[in-house]
């Protein structure tokens, strides 16, 4: 039995692991336009967490089952769930829902909601579709990677991104698959900050001052030191008493970071953002101290958060023992407890610099 429901869909599909490669891929929709239209990180880092939690609760997912390799294909719901992945705005569609209801738990994405088959999708009014979104999707032989870079550089809007290539629709024509969308986050989130590293940053003078940022957001405080250093980049997690730690030096990681995961290249794209934007370089720690009660709300908790973090206005210190002892009055157990775990300050204290040796 199946039920045909007029509903609005915020442009996020979810490509979903069942038993890879066999996906489950659909829309998220809500039926009230207003919150369809306001729902979305950007807005949520100015909200209280109850308010997120009740705003996410109304939306609702439905599923088809597809196999990665189904991106070029001919099917008339898959193409209406893509032509979704590209709209600019919120869009009205009709979905014939079955009536066997579930729930899809995807913790890259945060989405822990209400779920049910659908057996077609029609998307009911015009979708308007971003030039460069357009020209990039159709264009069957540029490389994934440059159809990232490409659209970043025309919206600089990342969650865009991994919605377009979750769906399959960037790369050379042949090798076009369905993406799940925790892949999908974290191959974005890297792409565009490597970049910003590799073309950008690491040309840039360092900065010439040790900088603090600090922000929280849902069970989550982040101290965020920027260190007048060539390029390095640190991220140091405490959950409850379990320490995470990844890092990279003078390039971008080349191994995947195992420890940290997704929101490893989170923080590492807002942080490379603000030096591309301020055309300087540095060697950045980023301290993340989460509640033992927290349950993971997705990766954008952490994007947003040190994208909130980097708005504000820096503590500046002239030493890295000032910015350290700084630290040391705010962060939990004290930055002693920390320190221990974190590669970088270790190199920092135990290697020269060039210019030491002109002193």
């Amino acid at each position: 039995m199946t039920t045909k429901k007029q509903v609005f869909s915020k442009p996020f599909n979810l490509v979903y692991e069942n038993r890879y490669p066999d996906l489950l891929v659909g829309p998220g929709f809500f039926t009230n336009p207003e919150i369809a239209r306001d729902s979305s990180p950007d807005n949520w880092i100015k909200m209280e967490p109850k308010s997120i939690e009740q705003e996410r609760a109304r939306q609702v997912f439905s599923f088809k089952g597809f196999k990665k390799t189904d991106a070029n294909a001919s099917d008339r719901s898959l193409y209406e769930i893509q032509l979704l992945s590209q709209a600019q705005d919120t869009s009205e569609i009709e979905v014939e829902l079955d009536n066997r209801r579930g729930n899809v738990k995807e913790d890259y994405s945060g989405v822990n909601n209400c779920s049910y088959g659908f057996e077609s999708i029609r998307i009911i009014d015009n979708v308007k579709i971003p030039l460069v979104i357009d020209k990039t999707v159709n264009d069957l032989d540029m490389k994934a990677k440059d159809g990232i870079i490409s659209i970043y550089n025309k919206l600089g809007d990342v969650y865009k991104i991994e919605q377009v290539l979750s769906l399959g629709l960037l790369g050379v024509a042949k090798n076009r698959v369905l993406v799940p969308t925790r892949w999908a986050i974290t191959s974005t989130d890297d792409i565009v900050s490597k970049e910003l590293i590799e073309n950008e940053i690491l040309n840039y003078q360092t900065i010439d001052k040790c900088l603090v940022f600090s922000f929280s957001f849902y069970q989550n405080v982040f101290y965020i030191l920027f260190i007048p250093r060539s390029w390095g980049f640190e991220q140091i997690e405490l959950w409850g008493d379990n320490f995470c730690e990844d890092f990279e030096s003078n390039c971008s990681k080349k191994t995947y970071a195992s420890s940290v995961t997704g929101g490893y290249y989170a923080a590492r794209l807002e942080v490379a953002k603000y030096l591309s934007k301020k055309k300087k370089q540095a060697c950045v720690i980023v301290f993340r101290d989460v509640s033992p009660s927290y349950h993971s709300k997705g990766v954008w908790v952490i994007r947003e958060t040190v994208r909130e973090a980097l708005t504000k206005e820096p503590y500046s210190f002239e030493y890295l023992e000032q910015a350290m002892s700084f630290i040391n009055n705010h962060i939990r157990n004290g930055i002693s407890y920390w320190l221990p775990h974190s590669q970088l300050y270790k190199e920092i204290k135990t290697q020269k610099k060039i210019t030491d040796f002109f002193k």
